[in-house]
Protein backbone atom coordinates (compact mmCIF):
# COMPACT_ATOMS: atom_id res chain seq x y z
CA UNK A 1 0.00 0.00 0.00
CA UNK A 2 2.98 2.16 0.92
CA UNK A 3 4.71 1.85 -2.34
CA UNK A 4 1.49 2.42 -4.33
CA UNK A 5 0.88 5.57 -2.62
CA UNK A 6 4.98 6.74 -2.71
CA UNK A 7 4.52 5.78 -6.60
CA UNK A 8 1.48 7.84 -6.98
CA UNK A 9 2.68 11.03 -5.43
CA UNK A 10 6.03 11.00 -7.25
CA UNK A 11 3.69 10.47 -10.75
CA UNK A 12 1.51 13.36 -9.80
CA UNK A 13 4.30 15.30 -8.75
CA UNK A 14 6.36 14.56 -11.84
CA UNK A 15 3.30 15.05 -14.20
CA UNK A 16 2.32 18.76 -12.39
CA UNK A 17 5.97 19.54 -13.11
CA UNK A 18 6.43 18.50 -16.35
CA UNK A 19 2.93 18.45 -17.80
CA UNK A 20 4.27 20.64 -21.33
CA UNK A 21 6.95 17.72 -21.75
CA UNK A 22 3.58 15.48 -22.80
CA UNK A 23 2.31 16.43 -25.85
CA UNK A 24 -0.36 14.09 -27.19
CA UNK A 25 -1.71 13.41 -31.11
CA UNK A 26 -5.18 14.20 -30.35
CA UNK A 27 -6.51 17.95 -28.70
CA UNK A 28 -4.73 19.90 -27.03
CA UNK A 29 -2.37 22.51 -28.89
CA UNK A 30 -2.19 20.84 -31.93
CA UNK A 31 -4.06 23.72 -34.03
CA UNK A 32 -4.88 27.12 -33.63
CA UNK A 33 -7.07 27.50 -30.42
CA UNK A 34 -10.95 28.97 -31.04
CA UNK A 35 -10.05 32.72 -30.32
CA UNK A 36 -6.94 32.27 -32.97
CA UNK A 37 -9.58 30.97 -35.24
CA UNK A 38 -11.89 33.46 -34.39
CA UNK A 39 -9.71 36.23 -35.20
CA UNK A 40 -9.07 34.18 -38.38
CA UNK A 41 -12.45 34.54 -39.52
CA UNK A 42 -12.69 38.15 -38.65
CA UNK A 43 -10.00 38.85 -40.16
CA UNK A 44 -11.29 37.23 -43.55
CA UNK A 45 -14.95 39.32 -43.01
CA UNK A 46 -12.84 42.75 -42.49
CA UNK A 47 -11.12 41.58 -45.95
CA UNK A 48 -14.19 41.05 -47.56
CA UNK A 49 -15.20 44.41 -46.59
CA UNK A 50 -12.09 45.72 -48.18
CA UNK A 51 -11.36 47.05 -44.64
CA UNK A 52 -7.16 45.94 -45.00
CA UNK A 53 -5.97 47.87 -42.23
CA UNK A 54 -8.24 45.74 -39.75
CA UNK A 55 -7.83 42.49 -41.83
CA UNK A 56 -3.93 43.48 -41.05
CA UNK A 57 -4.12 43.85 -37.42
CA UNK A 58 -6.44 40.71 -36.85
CA UNK A 59 -4.47 38.23 -38.58
CA UNK A 60 -1.93 39.86 -36.57
CA UNK A 61 -3.57 38.84 -33.98
CA UNK A 62 -4.03 35.53 -34.65
CA UNK A 63 -0.27 35.04 -35.03
CA UNK A 64 0.40 36.20 -31.81
CA UNK A 65 -2.28 33.71 -30.52
CA UNK A 66 -0.63 31.16 -32.75
CA UNK A 67 2.55 31.50 -34.39
CA UNK A 68 2.02 29.11 -36.67
CA UNK A 69 -0.84 29.76 -38.04
CA UNK A 70 -0.16 29.54 -41.97
CA UNK A 71 -3.84 30.60 -43.52
CA UNK A 72 -3.21 34.22 -40.52
CA UNK A 73 0.21 34.63 -42.40
CA UNK A 74 -1.92 33.89 -45.65
CA UNK A 75 -4.35 36.56 -45.03
CA UNK A 76 -2.29 38.86 -43.86
CA UNK A 77 -0.32 39.08 -46.75
CA UNK A 78 -2.80 39.41 -49.18
CA UNK A 79 -4.37 42.66 -47.17
CA UNK A 80 -0.72 44.12 -46.94
CA UNK A 81 -0.61 43.33 -50.70
CA UNK A 82 -3.64 45.39 -51.05
CA UNK A 83 -2.22 48.11 -48.93
CA UNK A 84 0.88 47.88 -50.86
CA UNK A 85 2.98 47.15 -48.57
CA UNK A 86 4.44 44.54 -51.31
CA UNK A 87 7.82 43.47 -49.45
CA UNK A 88 5.92 42.79 -46.20
CA UNK A 89 3.50 40.84 -48.37
CA UNK A 90 6.08 38.47 -49.80
CA UNK A 91 7.24 37.98 -46.09
CA UNK A 92 4.27 36.91 -44.55
CA UNK A 93 3.35 34.54 -48.08
CA UNK A 94 6.88 32.82 -47.78
CA UNK A 95 5.89 32.37 -44.27
CA UNK A 96 2.87 30.83 -44.93
CA UNK A 97 4.24 28.53 -47.53
CA UNK A 98 7.33 27.50 -45.60
CA UNK A 99 4.28 26.29 -42.45
CA UNK A 100 2.08 24.98 -44.95
CA UNK A 101 3.72 24.43 -48.45
CA UNK A 102 0.47 22.87 -49.47
CA UNK A 103 -1.30 26.30 -49.07
CA UNK A 104 -2.86 27.71 -52.58
CA UNK A 105 -3.89 30.62 -51.85
CA UNK A 106 -0.54 31.55 -50.33
CA UNK A 107 1.18 30.82 -53.77
CA UNK A 108 -2.04 32.28 -55.65
CA UNK A 109 -1.11 35.74 -53.21
CA UNK A 110 2.13 35.08 -54.30
CA UNK A 111 1.82 35.02 -58.09
CA UNK A 112 -0.25 38.17 -57.88
CA UNK A 113 2.61 39.90 -56.11
CA UNK A 114 5.01 38.51 -58.73
CA UNK A 115 2.51 39.63 -61.57
CA UNK A 116 2.96 43.14 -59.94
CA UNK A 117 6.70 43.36 -59.58
CA UNK A 118 6.68 42.69 -63.31
CA UNK A 119 8.05 38.74 -62.48
CA UNK A 120 5.82 36.71 -64.76
CA UNK A 121 7.44 33.76 -64.96
CA UNK A 122 7.71 33.48 -61.30
CA UNK A 123 4.00 34.81 -61.66
CA UNK A 124 3.23 32.03 -64.15
CA UNK A 125 5.23 29.16 -61.69
CA UNK A 126 3.25 30.51 -58.64
CA UNK A 127 -0.22 30.34 -60.28
CA UNK A 128 0.68 26.81 -61.27
CA UNK A 129 1.48 25.66 -57.32
CA UNK A 130 -1.71 27.09 -56.29
CA UNK A 131 -3.88 25.24 -58.90
CA UNK A 132 -1.89 22.04 -58.54
CA UNK A 133 -2.50 22.54 -54.45
CA UNK A 134 -6.31 22.82 -55.54
CA UNK A 135 -7.16 26.26 -55.81
CA UNK A 136 -9.03 26.63 -58.21
CA UNK A 137 -9.08 30.44 -58.75
CA UNK A 138 -5.48 30.19 -60.13
CA UNK A 139 -6.47 27.61 -62.47
CA UNK A 140 -7.97 29.47 -65.23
Amino acid sequence: MRIWLLVSVLFVSFTAINADAFKFPFGGEDGPSKRAKRLYREGRSAYGSANYSKTVQLATDAIKEYPEYAKAYSLRGKAKKDLGDIDNAVKDVNKALKLDPKLGEAYNIRAQVSEIMGEMDKAAADYKKACASGYREACQ
